[in-house]
């Protein structure tokens, strides 16, 4: 018999999370241009220093994903035992593991980020220095964040195919939520800004299968 309160809690933080991915998206794209990914360090840590709150904020809602994510795993694992189950179990490891880079690497640059752009902006003999070490990351490529993630999601979808009481629509879209995860490296790696374009409009579904996944984890606890 499945673990009804581990369905619950995992079905809990699986629509929290949905929802943290609707927030950090607006977050991303109200804040001021000179915050965002790929600006460089000339440009983005004065702006910073001036306006740090929306992108600390989005930092804490990412670390936030990365952290309720582990509460996630265990319980969609779960409903999967006999499918595949070797390829979930692998999925899944590498999904603990991405989470938990991710809300890392968020949490560091909360820790790190304020003090670096305080002392590019006060302190100009560190500049140099600074404008190559700030964005030094754990997860460079995003990797862990997010094919690691990418792969778990795709193998439990595949999965859940297989399963007559796991809804197809799901399933299927789990499949499409995977795609952006897997795509992410090779964007970042090659700097082909037309993969990352794709990732992201394919990405607006990842709030969706959370939820729907939180949704169907809460009835199979009832």
């Amino acid at each position: 018999m499945k673990d009804g309160n581990l369905l619950k809690v995992g079905g809990l933080f699986a629509i929290l999370l949905g929802i943290a991915k609707i927030i950090s998206p607006i977050l991303y794209i109200v804040m001021p241009a000179g915050l965002r990914a790929e600006v460089p360090a000339k440009t983005f840590l004065p702006a910073f220093a001036a306006q740090p709150n929306l992108l600390l904020a989005f930092f804490w809602v990412e670390a936030l994903v990365g952290i309720m994510g582990l509460a996630v795993i265990p319980a969609v694992n779960s409903l999967m035992k006999g499918k595949n189950e070797g390829w979930i179990s692998f999925g899944g490891n590498l999904a603990v593991m991405g989470y938990g880079v991710s809300a890392v690497g968020y949490m560091l640059s909360i820790a790190r980020l304020p003090a670096i752009a305080n002392a590019y902006v006060s302190d100009p003999s560190t500049q140099a220095v600074l404008a190559v070490t700030w964005k030094a990351s754990i997860d460079l490529l995003g990797f862990w964040g997010y094919a690691a993630i990418g792969l778990w999601i795709l193998f439990v979808s595949l999965a859940a195919l297989q399963q007559p009481a796991y809804p197809k629509w799901l399933a299927v879209l789990g499949m499409v939520v995977a795609i952006p995860h897997l795509l992410i490296p090779f964007g970042t790696f090659f700097k082909i800004q037309a993969i990352l374009l794709t990732a992201l409009v394919l990405g607006l579904t990842l709030p969706i299968w959370y939820i729907g996944m939180g949704l169907h984890l809460r009835r199979a606890a009832a």
